[in-house]
C-alpha cells in the first residue's frame, strides 16, 4: 500500500485550463473519491496520477516518491477502467494473470495468486470461462481481479460501475467497499455519482471546472459544505437554498417570515447583504399545530420513496423539499406546520456562494 500526494498540479491544452492548482493528500488505506459533473477534470486527474497523461506543472508523489517522469508500469499502480478492457480470447484465469506473466512471475506463483484473488472475489468457478460468457458484474469482478493480483501500492478506478444496471451497481458498490475494508488498500476512485462517493469514500474531493471545491470526509462534505455548489451537488434531494437578509439578529425572507440565525454564526458580522440559508431536507420536520417556532407551509407534492416521503413545500413563496419518515400524515394541497432545525442550518454569501 502507498500514500498519495498531489502538489499544485495543473493541466492545460493550449489556452484551455483543465486542472487548476490541485492539491490533495491521502494516507495509506484511504479510499479517495473524485466526484463532480462531466467535464470537471476528475478523469484527467486520474490519468495524470496513472501516468497516462502528463501534467503541465506540479508533482505527483506515491509513497513519498516523485513519479512525474515514470512510465505507468513503473509507478506500481493498477487501474480498473469503465470498459473492463478484458482480452476476449483469453480465459478469466489468463486475463487475471496476464500482467504477472508479462512481469516474469513464475507460473506456480501466478496460479496461487490467481486462485487467491478469484476466491476473494468469488469468481473461482469462472476461471476457465471467457469474457463473452460472463455477465456485466462478473466481467467487472475479473477486471478488479486483474488489478488486485498485482498487489500494487495504489488502485485507480475510473467510473467502473457506470455500465451496470442500477441493481448491480448497488451490489458492486457494496462489494468494492467490503474489499477495501478487508484489504485496506489505497484507492482513488472517479465517479459522477454522489451516492457512490458518499457511501464508499473515506475522503472526497468535489470538483468543478478544474478546481477542487472541497476536500474532506463524507460527513464534512455533507454537513458543512464549503459553498453552494457542494451543498446542492452532494445530497439527494439537494440542500434547499432560501434567500434571506439579516435584520435585528434574525433572518428575514422576502415574504416576511423570520428564522433563527444558524448556531455559531455571528449575527453582527453578517448584517446586510444578500444571503442564502441552507436547509437539508431532513432538517425540516412536521410539527403539531401551533407548535412554537414552527412555520405554516403549503404541501404541493408528496413523493413516497418507500422509507421516506419527499414533500415539496411552498415556504413563503419559496419552493423547498422536506424528507419525512414514511407514514407521516401529509396530503397534497393542504397546509401543515413544520419545524426547522437551526442547530444544523448554514448561511452562504449569495454573491460568492461561499459558506459563512
Amino acid at each position: 500500500m502507498g500514500n498519495l500526494a498531489v502538489q499544485d498540479l495543473t493541466k492545460s491544452y493550449g489556452s484551455v485550463h483543465v486542472l487548476k492548482h490541485i492539491n490533495l493528500a491521502i494516507d495509506e488505506g484511504d479510499f479517495l473519491v473524485l466526484v463532480g459533473p462531466s467535464g470537471c477534470g476528475k478523469s484527467t486527474l486520474l490519468s495524470i496520477i496513472a501516468g497516462l497523461e502528463q501534467q503541465t506543472s506540479g508533482s505527483i508523489l506515491i509513497s513519498g516518491k516523485v513519479v512525474d517522469t515514470l512510465e505507468p508500469k513503473e509507478r506500481d499502480i493498477a487501474m480498473v477502467f469503465q470498459s473492463y478492457a478484458l482480452y476476449p480470447a483469453m480465459t478469466v484465469a489468463d486475463n487475471i494473470g496476464f500482467a504477472l506473466e508479462m512481469s516474469g512471475v513464475p507460473k506456480p506463483e501466478r496460479l496461487v495468486r490467481i486462485q487467491k484473488v478469484a476466491e476473494l472475489l468469488q469468481i473461482e468457478h469462472l476461471l476457465q470461462r471467457k469474457p463473452g460468457q460472463l455477465s456485466g458484474g462478473q466481467r467487472q469482478r475479473v477486471a478488479m481481479g486483474r488489478a488486485l493480483v498485482r498487489e500494487p501500492k495504489l488502485f485507480l478506478f475510473d467510473e467502473p460501475l457506470s455500465n451496470l444496471d442500477a441493481k448491480l451497481r448497488v451490489e458492486m458498490r457494496t462489494e468494492i467497499k467490503k474489499l477495501h475494508t478487508r484489504l485496506q488498500t489505497t484507492i482513488v476512485y472517479v465517479t459522477h455519482d454522489q451516492i457512490e462517493a458518499m457511501t464508499m469514500a473515506t475522503r472526497i474531493a468535489v470538483m468543478k471546472d478544474g478546481l477542487i471545491q472541497q476536500f474532506g470526509t463524507p460527513s464534512d462534505i455533507y454537513d458543512r459544505p464549503a459553498n453552494t455548489f457542494v451543498a446542492t451537488f452532494m445530497g439527494s434531494p439537494p440542500m434547499n437554498l432560501v434567500p434571506v437578509t439579516v435584520e435585528d439578529g434574525q433572518l428575514i425572507m422576502a415574504s416576511g417570515e423570520r428564522l433563527s440565525i444558524p448556531v455559531g454564526v455571528n449575527a453582527a458580522a453578517i448584517t446586510g447583504g444578500k444571503l442564502l440559508l441552507g436547509l437539508r431536507p431532513e432538517w425540516i420536520a412536521l410539527a403539531d399545530q401551533g407548535a412554537k417556532d414552527s412555520f405554516r407551509m403549503e404541501i404541493e407534492v408528496v413523493e413516497p420513496t418507500g422509507p421516506d416521503l419527499y414533500v415539496n413545500l411552498n415556504f413563503g413563496g419559496q419552493a423547498i423539499i422536506a424528507r419525512l419518515p414514511a407514514g407521516e400524515s401529509v396530503k397534497q394541497g393542504e397546509y401543515a406546520q413544520f419545524l426547522i432545525d437551526s442547530s444544523k442550518t448554514m448561511l452562504f454569501d449569495a454573491d460568492t456562494g461561499m459558506a459563512l
